[in-house]
């Protein structure tokens, strides 16, 4: 992009940074393009539980409560470019500085696509949501395992997003289209995926199972078709692994061929949104089926995640003296709140949250579990610049 030496500082009569409706930025403009800088800064001092071992065996779960500090300060810079015709390139790069000093990135991604609504995205980003949270300051479930890692033994919340992408070394590609109030994408996630599975190609199990380190790549397709009309949202969408045997077990069977659907519905207008999720995963020897609703109002969140998993078969004394998990259903059941306190000390876009989440799981095989109950708090301090 060639940039004359009369470039604009935009944003407000020529002012050096100034409020966006979700954060402030420096924007540079030129004859062909604009160049954008922005970020924002998100630190987080927690008080939780912690949980290892497996979560159906009370005697074995290995429970703390735990202090600490996390957070990142995150740098944006985004960039575009139009033709006369009103073809455009776009790209982002978000990297991240952790206060643990590690090194990070959100996206990286390159775009190009028309005026009639056609776009190719390449690189790092999150398709679609499918499952949104809301104002979800802090969650956690009972167990050790989230919604993008599964680890045996433990509960498994799924949310339709295995492959919506910033995976660590796979490769993205999406084409979408916009139309009016109706939008479509279809992603696809590629390459090594054996993160996914906790421990995979190093003494990691599914189901009890041992899982065999030699592994093929993985190719997962996520097609979404979304409505807009006025404040509502209606979309829904699949996820699926096409590459036949990419990672198996001891037995030789496919770990592999997960097959997800997500639906929402949002409702967002002035101070108020509320949002009903559904998912459901088909996947070896395992069902999932996950209800979300959650809902802000003005600076008010509160979210409710309900997980019922079936499991049908689990290999017996898998870890040492006793079993990893048993078959049968089970349910993690979590409750998540926050407030949000805007615009502290009369700075702009520097607002605190208050957010607190209690999880459980029970199994319809065992009595009592309750060793496995997660709990939390958090402090967060956002500022976007």
């Amino acid at each position: 992009m060639s940039f004359k030496t009369s470039t604009t500082i935009c944003m407000g009569s020529l002012a050096l940074f100034s409020a966006m409706p979700a954060f402030a930025e420096l924007v540079v403009e030129g004859e062909a393009g604009r160049l954008s800088f922005s970020g924002d800064v998100e630190l987080d001092i927690n008080a939780q539980n912690t949980q290892e071992g497996p979560i159906f065996f009370a005697d074995d779960i290995d429970s703390n409560d735990e202090y600490n500090q996390s957070g990142r300060i995150l740098l944006d810079v985004s960039g575009e470019r139009t033709s006369d015709t009103g073809n455009y390139a776009r790209f982002k790069a978000q990297p991240l500085i952790k206060t643990n000093g590690d090194p990070g990135i959100d996206d990286a991604w390159f775009a190009f696509g028309t005026p009639a609504g056609q776009e190719v995205k390449v690189g790092r980003y999150e398709a679609f949501d499918l499952f949104p949270l809301g104002q979800d300051t802090i969650y956690s479930y009972s167990g050790s395992t989230s919604d993008g890692l599964y680890t045996d033994g433990q509960g498994y919340v799924y949310q339709a997003k295995e492959g919506r992408g910033r995976a660590d070394s796979a490769g993205q590609v999406m084409l979408s289209q916009r139309s009016g109030d109706f939008y479509a994408e279809l992603s696809t996630l590629f390459g090594d995926r054996t993160d996914f599975f906790h421990g995979a190609g190093n003494g990691g199990t599914y189901h009890g199972f041992d899982i065999d380190p030699d592994a093929k790549n993985s190719f997962i397709v996520r097609p979404v078709l979304a409505w807009s009309p006025g404040p509502w949202t209606l979309a829904a969408g699949m996820e699926t692994n096409l590459v036949d045997n990419a990672l198996v077990d001891e037995r030789g069977e496919d770990i592999s061929d997960r097959t997800g659907y997500g639906t929402r519905l949002t409702y967002a207008e002035g101070d108020w949104s509320v949002n009903v999720n559904l998912a459901y995963l088909d996947a070896l020897e395992e069902d999932n089926l996950t209800l979300g609703l959650n809902t802000v109002w003005h600076n008010i969140g509160v979210g409710y995640i309900h997980a019922r998993n079936e499991i049908d078969e689990v290999k017996p004394g898998t870890n040492g003296d006793f079993d990893l998990s048993v078959p049968g259903e089970y349910t993690v059941d979590t409750l998540y709140t926050s407030y949000r306190f805007p615009n502290v000390m009369s700075i702009d876009n520097f607002d605190i949250y208050l957010g607190a989440y209690y999880s459980r799981v029970d199994h319809e095989e065992i009595d009592n579990i309750d060793n496995a109950d997660r709990y939390g708090g958090r402090l967060r301090f956002k500022y976007f610049f």
